[in-house]
């Protein structure tokens, strides 16, 4: 067997508990992209009705990098075309369902990654206390949704390791961009 099946079947048997089983299924859909849209999009109009002009950029920005990011990982999972591990090994714990079978890489941990790695950038312009506090706390954040992806047995470690990356790269170029997107955005 190969590091990455034997690191999946150690997470997704050998650190099984009963918390775990009842909690990981339900945190791993918080980083889909669904549902990081909608608080995105969520944050955003929040942003506009209270006047909060640098939450309002962050989360557009934050937007570009999930779809940018998101985009990039569709590509590959097309191209690579890898099957999830409830596809081709025996004995996987499966604790959520999948409706894409290709695993490579992480959607989940591409668009958290993504999200995450804005926020963690400009963290020190939305909160103006405690902002190490916040930066851990959305890094944990994104490390559980990835950590998840593999409990639950939908992916392997490499597909949530490649997912983290194409989220950072994906993230940092759109950074790069930052003002010449928003100069295109009037919102």
């Amino acid at each position: 067997m190969s590091i990455n099946v034997d690191l999946f079947y150690f997470i997704n048997h050998n650190l099984q508990n009963p918390i775990c089983d009842m909690i990981l299924p339900l945190i791993t859909h918080l980083g889909g992209f669904i549902w990081l849209l909608i608080i995105l999009v969520v944050l955003i109009i929040y942003a506009k009705l209270k006047n909060k002009e640098t939450l309002k950029k962050v989360a557009i920005i934050a937007l570009c990098a999930l779809l940018f990011a998101d985009l990039i990982t569709y590509a590959v999972k097309l191209i690579v075309q890898e099957p999830r591990p409830y596809l081709t090994l025996d004995n996987v714990r499966l604790l959520v369902y999948e409706e894409d079978v290709f695993a490579f890489p992480s959607g989940h941990s591409t668009s958290t990654v993504a999200v995450i790695t804005i926020f963690v950038l400009k963290i020190r312009e939305l909160v103006k206390k405690h902002y190490n506090v916040a930066k851990i706390l959305l890094i944990l954040f994104a490390i559980v949704i990835m950590f998840s992806r593999i409990y639950c047995g939908v992916h392997y470690p490499f597909d949530v390791l490649a997912g983290a990356i194409i989220g950072i790269v994906g993230a940092l170029v759109v950074s790069r961009y930052e003002n010449k997107i928003l100069s295109k955005i009037n919102f």
